[in-house]
């Protein structure tokens, strides 16, 4: 732009020179053609301005093509840089989408990682799940079998304290019979000989005596005859609690 407007002021102080100078041509002609002729003083007045003028338009078309010329030079290296910034652009924009591409990358490995140990640990808190169902299936199993062995232990606890109890009883009813039979042979020989009136020694009450031997060992044997059958329903029960 700065050589386009020094080669007009150029042209402009070109022109005003010539334009001065044709004057003075002008001038020197009316001089000369007064002195040595009109015609003569013309027609040299007219050649020099013509080379003159001649010599100003080839000086133009100089400049002109020099203007073209650098005009050309300057787009060329515009273009020139164009290509540059272009190719230098295309080159960081490949370097981020690289690095991109890696850093996506890198992440989709880790997310990928990532599901395969979620997936783990869902199947492990499943199996964990399916783990304390099963714990609480069986601690209910237990906990009922504990509660039947508690019940079978107090109710075997009750059954053999029960049976040691009937066969104490027993005992003693067995003993008491076995005390009772050699006395009531005794006593019914006093009654006897009491009714007989056969001896002074034998007493009025000989006969009520034997009397409630009679009873309390006809009692006797009735519970005897009943511990023996709790004997038997208590040995059926343990059988059938499997003790």
């Amino acid at each position: 732009m700065n050589n386009e407007s020094d080669v007009e002021n150029d042209d402009v102080v070109v022109i005003e020179e010539r334009d001065k100078r044709s004057y003075l041509y002008i001038v020197i002609a009316g001089l000369l053609g007064a002195a040595l002729g009109g015609l003569v003083g013309s027609s040299l007045t007219s050649s020099k301005w013509q080379e003159a003028y001649h010599g100003l338009e080839k000086k133009y078309q100089l400049i002109v093509e020099e203007k073209k010329l650098l005009v050309d030079t300057v787009k060329d290296k515009v273009d020139q840089v164009d290509v540059e910034i272009q190719a230098k652009l295309t080159q960081a924009l490949d370097a981020k989408k690289q690095a991109y591409d890696e850093v996506v990358g890198t992440l989709q490995a880790q997310v990928a990682e990532l599901e395969k140990v979620n997936m783990s640990l869902e199947e492990k808190l499943n199996q964990q799940k399916q783990s304390i169902v099963q714990a609480t299936q069986e601690n209910r199993k237990l906990n009922r079998q504990a509660d039947m062995q508690v019940t079978m232990l107090e109710r075997s606890r009750e059954l053999f304290q029960q049976e040691l109890k009937v066969k104490q009883e027993l005992e003693a009813l067995e003993k008491e019979r076995d005390d009772l039979q050699p006395k009531l042979k005794q006593l019914k020989a006093d009654c006897d000989l009491y009714l007989a009136g056969t001896s002074w020694e034998a007493k009025s009450d000989a006969c009520d005596k034997q009397d409630e031997a009679n009873s309390r060992l006809s009692h006797v044997n009735q519970m005897i005859r009943v511990h023996q059958m709790d004997l038997k329903q208590i040995q059926t029960l343990t059988d059938e609690l499997g003790l």
